[in-house]
């Protein structure tokens, strides 16, 4: 409305000024220059100063699962830009996502914050918004409602996640099926030695009670190793 107004009050300031021949016409041209240039501040006001409109957050908050396919580890991945202190962090919210999402580069800022009761994903949106209806009437043309001001990302993550660059985790993918072979027979060996040592205290233990040693030595040797491949892909 405020633009239609804008567009009448010059072309009736113009013609009113042009065929003015009498003292009511010249002072009908000048409120109609009047009208023209507080609505052109008003819209001035609006796009550039934002009057008429108010912020709002709004937040939503998604379950993270990892970012990569690597199994028996979780990952949180992340693409560094320019020197390096503006990331763009990729991640998963299910299962069958196929492709992870990632962050955005305008207006936003990312925070990770480890060793957290849950791994989630917490997103707060602030925009600009018609303060009412009154305003979205006026201004409907002239303004973006619902324009961003700035996104901040907060990536809760447990303790045994992993946080590492997408150079990192190529490094990281090399080194195990490099050290495929020798850490299966690693950990055949360090489970064989949990069994022996576990029945050597107890050499009445059933078949179950040896099942559930084997399962809980397995992961140990796979977390440790994992973490030492880990901590020289990062080197």
């Amino acid at each position: 409305m405020i633009f239609a107004i804008t567009i009448i009050s010059v072309l009736a300031f113009a013609s009113s000024n042009i065929f003015a021949k009498k003292t009511w016409q010249t002072i009908l041209s000048v409120v109609f220059a009047a009208i023209f240039l507080v609505s052109l501040g008003l819209i001035t006001a609006n796009d550039h100063y934002h009057y008429g409109m108010k912020k709002v957050t709004e937040t939503t908050t998604q379950t993270l699962t990892s970012t990569a396919d690597s199994k028996g580890i979780n990952m949180l991945l992340y693409q560094p830009l320019g020197n390096g202190t503006e990331k763009v962090y990729l991640y998963k919210t299910n299962e069958s996502q196929k492709k992870p999402k990632t962050t955005g580069t305008d207006h936003v800022s990312n925070v990770v914050k480890k060793n957290q009761r849950k791994t989630q994903l917490r997103t707060d949106k602030t925009y600009w918004v018609y303060q009412n209806n009154t305003v979205k009437f006026w201004f409907g043309l002239s303004s973006k409602n619902h324009q961003l001001i700035k996104e901040k990302n907060t990536f809760d993550v447990q303790k045994n996640w992993t946080i590492l660059s997408t150079n990192q985790a190529k490094k990281l993918a090399k080194l195990v099926q490099k050290n495929k072979t020798s850490m299966e027979a690693r950990a055949k060996t360090f489970v064989q030695e949990k069994v022996a040592a576990a029945m050597m205290q107890d050499p009445t233990m059933d078949q179950s009670a040896q099942q559930k040693i084997i399962q809980q030595a397995t992961a140990d040797y796979q977390q440790q190793a994992m973490q030492k491949l880990i901590a020289e892909a990062i080197k």
